[in-house]
């Protein structure tokens, strides 16, 4: 056990999202019981007592961002939060967050200023995924598609964790609505989650990954084939 310090300069918090999630069936709001209102409302106490220059928070994209504005101006703070995607900013993955920037200052234009700026930061990847991953011959990539097959010799399968029930009808939709069809041309996966697919990909791997994950592929596969692109010869 340490003291907390309370002179400091920038507060930067993630405070739980588990309530917030979209994955989650029984979310609850910010003054909910729950973990996330919790988690969020003790930074906040933290916040109003030691009154820190820029607080930085960062939560799932769906979180309560107005309410959470609100309650920093409610301590005479300014605050604007923004949406970001990895994607738009040099990385060719996709995860979407939520930043808020609050200055300890009532009227301020600073995080005004900062959801501005970063906007105008924004890139596109303009580098592929190949770029980022290890040659195929390279020996963490043979301890690690060791260590993936002892995980499922020893029946430590995440399968059981995400129910993909919360996912399908999302997922059907988009078929219908972007006229995709429903067939699964690069996992062929049918219930259970088992799939194969083609032989030059990573076959222990994609057994290991939720449904979820699998019709994503198919859906990704088949966006791109209306594209004309085929990504089994290209990323």
């Amino acid at each position: 056990m340490v003291k907390v310090p309370g002179d400091i300069d920038l507060l930067v918090a993630g405070t739980s999202c588990v309530d917030f999630s979209n994955l989650n069936t029984q979310k609850k709001g910010l003054e909910e019981s729950g973990e996330s209102g919790a988690t969020f409302h003790g930074m906040l106490r933290y916040v109003a007592k030691h009154r820190p220059p820029i607080v930085v928070l960062e939560n799932v994209s769906g979180g309560p961002w107005d309410l959470m504005v609100q309650k920093f101006e409610e301590i005479n703070y300014s605050a604007q939060y923004s949406r970001f995607d990895t994607k738009q900013y040099y990385i060719p993955h996709t995860r979407q967050r939520g930043y808020m920037v609050c200055v300890n200052k009532e009227g301020s234009k600073i995080p005004a200023k900062w959801a501005h700026l970063v906007k105008e930061m924004s890139r596109p990847a303009t580098c592929t995924l190949d770029d980022f991953l290890l040659p195929s011959d390279d020996p963490r990539i043979h301890k690690g598609r060791l260590a993936l097959i002892a995980k499922g010799e020893a029946g430590q399968d995440r399968r059981s964790a995400v129910d993909w029930t919360r996912c399908e009808s999302r997922h059907q939709k988009a078929r219908v609505e972007e006229h995709l069809g429903l067939k699964r041309p690069l996992t062929f996966w049918q219930q259970q989650g088992v799939c194969k697919v083609p032989d030059f990909a990573w076959g222990d791997w994609a057994n290991k990954q939720v449904e979820r994950v699998l019709d994503l592929m198919d859906i990704s596969t088949l966006r791109a084939a209306k594209q004309g692109v085929d990504p089994a010869y290209k990323t």
